[in-house]
């Protein structure tokens, strides 16, 4: 019981201090006068906020989607083939272990035309990297979440592998079950419970990203890898904007609450 308050307690307060933010309009970051649902129009009503929305989302979509396949076909492999997986499993871990701001840092340099361990030779070959282009900064971005987050999936999906009785991989066999069906059939819904959590991981804090793509293009070009939580974070400490940044955090929380919500029932159903 105490442990569920500090929990309560953790949770609600920042909720209720966006909230409270949200209903309000700052004068020389002091003073605080009520706006009511003002700051929540004038975002709903603005272009650049749902540009801004649906670039978060098409960014978590095809990150994801590109982890989850290479994860589970990297899992599945060093299940199937068992070839040294205490090596491997290691190293899939290690991007887990560099810090944002320093993932950042290393794929800007390394994309580099003149100098970076990618972008030489892809310049060699005539396709030198340019984060002042839309294409190649998402190009960039996408592949830099994909290198610091794919080793999640791929460990939890072994963990996942090795959770599964041997009985059913032995039937399979004598039933004559090809590939594909031994995968549909048996290992994914044995696979259910973790990719669902992968899935809340993932979610959360690809929706949360910041710092990788703040390092590499600093949000442009033109705001094309300017995402929701970047401008939540500009208005609140560099505009001071509070109840601006308050109204976009609340919204964000009553768009992503559905997708939780509807993830933890999956789970439940699956016991």
């Amino acid at each position: 019981m105490p442990m569920a308050l500090v929990l309560c307690i953790v949770g609600l307060a920042p909720l209720a201090t966006s909230i409270n933010y949200s209903v309000q309009d700052s004068f020389s970051g002091s003073q605080f006068f009520w706006v009511g649902l003002q700051w929540y129009e004038d975002l709903l009503q603005s272009a650049e906020f749902w540009a801004m929305l649906g670039r978060t989302f098409l960014f978590t979509a095809v990150t994801l989607s590109l982890q989850f396949a290479i994860g589970i076909a990297v899992a599945r492999k060093l299940f199937h083939v068992q070839v040294r997986p205490e090596i491997f499993i290691p190293l899939f871990s290690l991007p887990l272990l560099t810090p944002w701001i320093v993932v950042g840092f290393l794929w800007r340099k390394m994309m580099e035309a003149e100098s970076g361990l990618i972008g030489t030779p892809l310049a060699f070959f005539g396709l030198a990297p340019d984060v002042n282009t839309v294409g190649w900064a998402w190009v960039i971005i996408v592949a830099l979440d994909v290198w610091h987050w794919t080793g999640i999936i791929v460990v939890l999906c072994y963990a996942g592998y090795l959770s599964i009785p041997p009985s059913y991989f032995r039937a399979a066999q004598i039933d004559g079950a090809s590939q594909w069906n031994l995968f549909r059939y048996v290992e994914l819904p044995k696979l259910k419970k973790v990719l669902i959590v992968c899935a809340l991981i993932r979610i959360a804090d690809s929706l949360m990203i910041y710092t990788e793509p703040f390092m590499v293009t600093r949000g442009g070009p033109h705001l094309a890898t300017t995402f929701l939580s970047q401008q939540i974070i500009q208005s609140a400490t560099l505009e001071f904007n509070l109840g601006e940044a308050g109204a976009i955090s609340t919204i964000y929380l009553i768009l992503v609450l559905p997708i939780a919500w509807t993830l933890y029932r999956m789970m439940e159903s699956s016991r």
